[in-house]
């Protein structure tokens, strides 16, 4: 695996999330919208959340992707914050089981190719490599 992804990958993904985030449709915001497809998308996610607070939860979505985008670029704050998420989301925390994390990442797809008027196959594949990058980070956490 490589230590981090191309910047030039990487900036293009911080647009594309910029346009996303831009990105509403009859009161459906973008990360609104990523979470009902990943609701959606397995029966055993949705009781995951049924006790959630969407409003701090979109919150934390938007400040992790941000920091997925700097971690695959080498930052180390970014590494700093991913390590508490690595943590909160192991068996000892919220053991979320790792099976999910191809879920999340399909789902956000999913999201971004709705929301980004600029989405590519190219696109798609730097934010895969992104996505992957720090989701293979919290995994070995599980």
């Amino acid at each position: 695996m490589n230590d981090v992804i191309p910047t030039e990958d990487s900036d293009d993904v911080k647009r594309s999330f910029g346009r996303c985030l831009l990105y509403q449709e009859k009161d459906k915001k973008f990360l609104d919208r990523f979470y009902e497809i990943f609701i959606s998308s397995h029966p055993a996610i949705k009781p995951i959340f049924e006790k959630t607070d969407f409003k701090t939860q979109i919150a934390a979505l938007k400040n992790g992707i941000n920091m997925a985008i700097l971690h695959a670029k080498g930052d180390s704050l970014a590494a700093d914050v991913l390590s508490k998420i690595r943590k909160s989301h192991n068996r000892q925390h919220l053991n979320i089981n790792p099976e999910f994390y191809p879920y999340w990442i399909n789902s956000l797809i999913k999201a971004i190719k709705e929301s980004d008027p600029q989405f590519s196959d190219s696109l798609e594949k730097k934010w895969r490599s992104v996505l992957q990058f720090t989701v293979d980070y919290i995994k070995a956490g599980y």
